[in-house]
């Protein structure tokens, strides 16, 4: 049996790659961790629904179009996924589990925070007086305190469901 990525082997490539990571750089580090994984297993776990998307980062240049990338938590799913098959559980039976629930409570908790962002930008270009300024801010805090205790729920129900 092939020796899985330690806490501390994926806190360093974390820290490596703090932007992301390329799918063919993922697939190479569990290559050369002697676990058998390709681009087509990557493909498939996306597919599934067991790995999230990637986000499409723009390359500097003209013309240079743009390539994806996935956030470091994806090597810990990857390989938490691999370590779960390696027993008696299929993808099959992954797909309806803990990892489709937590990746689509990271991916609201991503978008909430892209938005809230934006907005911020927004608002600061929108605000005419220093009084309305200060009132978009009030709301823009209080959208994210909102936004946090949904996720928290989110997170509770999920435990509820999930017991480790």
């Amino acid at each position: 049996m092939s020796q899985f990525l330690t806490t501390v082997e994926i806190k360093k490539i974390g820290d490596l790659h703090a932007e992301g990571i390329s799918s063919k750089e993922i697939v190479k580090i569990f290559q050369a961790k002697g676990i058998r994984f390709s681009e087509a297993t990557f493909r498939k776990y996306v597919q599934m629904g067991l790995v999230e998307r990637c986000r499409r980062v723009g390359q500097k240049g003209k013309h240079r179009g743009s390539h994806g990338l996935y956030p470091v938590s994806t090597i810990q799913r990857i390989n938490s996924i691999k370590k779960m098959i390696s027993g008696d559980i299929t993808l099959e039976q992954l797909r309806g589990s803990y990892f489709s629930m937590r990746q689509k409570i990271e991916e609201v908790e991503r978008i909430v925070v892209s938005v809230l962002g934006d907005v911020r930008v927004l608002a600061k270009s929108k605000a005419k007086s220093e009084r309305q300024d200060v009132q978009l801010s009030r709301d823009l805090e209080n959208l994210g305190k909102n936004a946090k205790r949904i996720i928290n729920s989110l997170e509770k129900m999920e435990g509820t469901f999930f017991q480790a």
